[in-house]
């Protein structure tokens, strides 16, 4: 099975330093759910913010690196690992088009350890104060494209993230939800919806939640990180 975390926010000027400080505590939280799964990175030692630095720094030094595209990331588990992860992203970036992002993609076997998705995501929502995430996988994705998503709207899957705004819309919306909603970050709300069934669910699910504005894009040119 093949499911995928992403996290998604606009413009914040971030350093280095400041954002190895989040990749260790994004790290640090996904081993402490799944020590099995997050306990070994092939390309760093550990999870040290100096480690994550200096590894930054090597991968961003490229003659063509600017702070307004920020700074990009990528690490994966060994090979014997359970559960194949890879990570990718970009933070730090100053962008009024490009969003900054955080993606994780887990693929196990059938047979492989049961992963707290919502609650990966919820690590990934809280460490770097994301606008917007979610879990999902492609069919879900195309589907929605199918049912009128647009590029850089908001979405959600099997679990879902909302920033404050977005949770506020949503609450005033007030729309029939499956699953558990609970608080998470700074103001916002973790949608649990892993029981919610079929993608063609998830998809009417969404198209609910879209109406009360809660998935919008953020304006471009983006002006601020979050709704």
């Amino acid at each position: 099975m093949r499911r995928v975390v992403r996290g998604f926010w606009g413009p914040r000027r971030e350093t280095d330093q400041e954002l190895a400080a989040r990749w260790s505590a994004l790290l640090t939280r996904l081993e402490e759910l799944h020590p099995e799964v997050f306990g070994a990175w092939q390309e760093v030692p550990g999870p040290g913010p100096d480690v994550l630095a200096a590894y930054l720094r090597e991968r961003n030094a490229d003659d063509d690196w600017s702070d307004r595209k920020g700074y990009a990331m990528a690490l994966s588990t060994p090979e014997a690992a359970p559960v194949k992860v890879s990570v990718s992203g970009t933070g730090g970036g100053v962008s009024e088009h490009l969003a900054m992002s955080v993606v994780l993609t887990l693929t196990s076997p059938d047979a492989g350890p049961v992963l707290a998705y919502a609650e990966i995501l919820r690590a990934v929502a809280e460490t770097w104060d994301v606008d917007w995430g979610e879990v999902t996988e492609t069919a879900l994705q195309l589907a929605l494209e199918d049912d009128g998503r647009v590029p850089g709207q908001a979405c959600v899957g099997w679990a879902g993230y909302l920033s404050e705004r977005r949770a506020a819309l949503l609450a005033a919306g007030a729309p029939d939800l499956p699953g558990k909603a609970e608080p998470a970050g700074d103001g916002g709300v973790l949608l649990d919806l892993s029981g919610t069934g079929t993608v063609e669910d998830l998809v009417a699910l969404n198209r609910d939640i879209r109406a009360t504005g809660a998935l919008e894009a953020l304006p471009r040119p983006m002006r601020r990180p979050r709704l």
